[in-house]
């Protein structure tokens, strides 16, 4: 009869009993990967999660994709972009507004872009571009970097001057528009304009028309359906719900002493305001409710500790974000870069994170194309405009797409392992090759070999071994009895290859058999 044999092993994982022999094989299946976790030791993170993921996109539940590529629209300059938005006024002509230099530009959607709409700012500093309603003319955009006076442009793509009077839009680049008022920011000073004014430079009145906000250094204002108007400061973010001609009675009140980093973080997702803070991405809903149950609360981003640490905190205040296809962008600069040169994305379906290496982005922007909204990316470095999230490679580069797993003891940290495989899974895609290694306890990766994804079928003759692969998916299976013993193991799978289907790479599981060493049943350890 096969040797039955109980092994203890960890406090919180019940014993198992395991039969001796062949049967004695156990298996480690990962299939879902909700996020990576860098924060904690490999050892301990979910088991759903993985310790990086590199350019890779998990927002099919069930399965881990190489993230899609860049495209470039057209090379605008040698300056960064500062400014993107996506102008669409009503009954009028829809335009991607970008601005690079000390210029203004416009995109239609196809063709090549009109540039010089505006050609005279004295300054390349971020822009801020919001749309708002001007009776007798329709929806106008209002261009500011906060420097410049503020210039209107109309839905015929004249430039008005606003001017720098009382009257006048202030020189700020925190600008909403909100219940038919222009609001702007400055100076912990929240002022606002007539409703639906038929003139900007005679709109306002900087004397009375505002409230005192101690949020310190202005960062954005946002319009919410249920909060009122947000109220963003480096320091502390307060709300008012003003009334429909505001009054003396309406008063901002804190809603969190979480301040924000860059302004251009603040983004609705769903139904909460995620925001770069100075410990990581915060939630304001969440935030608050966390710290109402538990009396502390943690960033949401608080698992990629790697990529906080890295973070260059004295050019903070370009970082952007963008919230599009379900997905949360956020680019920053990492490693001592004066710019824009890494991206974060959450997942909010998996409360998840990947990373994005290889994209310097200095604006976003959402703009509809034939009815079809699209997300548009300008570069931190130089003045070309992306169509992002689209294409096999970055605008030709290749995308190094990196999974790497958590540590697997298989319930079992003290106990030795030995004839195991690791199985990987892929969807049929070409003729492309991912490497797989392997660590074992720790240690320093292995190559085991490398999987191709093309999923033919076998032409015979053929040389064995040989896989077979069903119709729908093809794997392999590398065999770990090279490697001796070992307590846990880890995998890591890795591409960087140019291709041009934008589907090739896709993992659908990854999965471990391993058989655990016998000892005295009596024993615990």
């Amino acid at each position: 009869m096969p040797l039955r044999r109980t092994l203890f092993a960890r406090r919180d994982v019940m014993p198992r009993t395991f039969i001796g022999g062949d049967d004695a094989k156990q298996p480690v299946i990962r299939r879902q990967i909700s996020g990576m976790n860098n924060r904690q030791h490999p050892n301990v993170i979910g088991e759903d999660e993985a310790k990086n993921l590199v350019n890779v996109d998990i927002t099919v539940i069930g399965e881990r994709r190489r993230r899609t590529g860049i495209t470039l629209i057209e090379d605008l300059s040698d300056s960064p972009i500062t400014g993107m938005f996506g102008y669409d006024p009503q009954g009028q002509t829809a335009n991607l507004l970008v601005t690079e230099g000390t210029n203004l530009n416009r995109w239609t959607g196809s063709g090549a872009f009109t540039t010089g709409v505006k050609t005279d700012f004295t300054t390349s500093l971020d822009t801020k571009i919001v749309k708002a309603y001007k009776t007798g003319v329709g929806d106008v955009a209002l261009v500011s970097n906060g420097t410049d006076n503020v210039f209107e442009m109309t839905p015929a793509y004249a430039m008005n001057d606003l001017g720098n009077t009382n009257t006048s839009p202030p020189k700020t680049t925190v600008f909403e528009s909100y219940r038919n008022r222009v609001w702007g920011l400055l100076d912990d000073e929240l002022y606002f304009s007539d409703a639906s004014p038929s003139d900007y430079a005679a709109a306002f009145d900087r004397t009375t028309n505002k409230y005192r906000v101690p949020v310190g250094e202005e960062r954005a204002l946002i319009g919410t359906r249920d909060l009122g108007l947000l109220i963003v400061g480096k320091e502390q973010i307060w709300g008012i719900n003003p009334s429909t001609v505001p009054a003396a009675t309406d008063k901002p009140e804190k809603l969190s002493e979480y301040g924000c980093a860059a302004g251009k973080t603040f983004i609705q997702v769903g139904g909460d305001y995620l925001y770069l803070s100075f410990d990581g991405v915060r939630g304001l809903r969440r935030t608050e409710q966390d710290k109402l149950q538990y009396g502390s609360s943690l960033p949401i981003s608080y698992k990629l500790k790697t990529e906080l640490s890295a973070i260059s905190w004295a050019y903070i205040t370009k970082a952007c974000a963008v919230y599009w296809d379900s997905k949360y962008f956020i680019s920053l600069p990492t490693d001592g870069s004066t710019y824009n040169n890494q991206v974060w994305i959450y997942f909010p379906a998996t409360n998840g994170w990947s990373v994005v290496k290889g994209w310097n982005v200095s604006s976003w922007a959402k703009f509809k194309v034939n009815g079809e909204e699209r997300l548009y990316a300008g570069d931190a470095i130089d003045g070309m405009v992306y169509r992002a999230w689209l294409g096999a490679s970055d605008n030709g580069t290749a995308i190094e797409w990196t999974e790497e797993g958590r540590n697997e003891d298989m319930g079992l940290p003290f106990v030795k392992k030995y004839a195991g495989e690791l199985k990987v899974v892929a969807k049929p895609a070409g003729n492309y090759d991912i490497y797989v290694y392997g660590s074992f306890d720790n240690g320093a990766y292995n190559l085991l070999g490398t999987m191709n994804v093309s999923g033919n079928l076998v032409t015979f003759p053929v040389t064995f071994p040989v896989s077979f692969y069903p119709d729908a998916e093809c794997y392999k299976k590398f065999p770990l009895d090279p490697y001796g013993e070992w307590y846990s193991f880890r995998y890591k799978l890795y591409h960087n290859t140019v291709t041009t289907n934008a589907d090739d790479i896709t993992i659908y599981e990854t999965s471990l058999t391993a058989i655990p060493q016998e000892y005295d049943s009596e024993e615990e350890v």
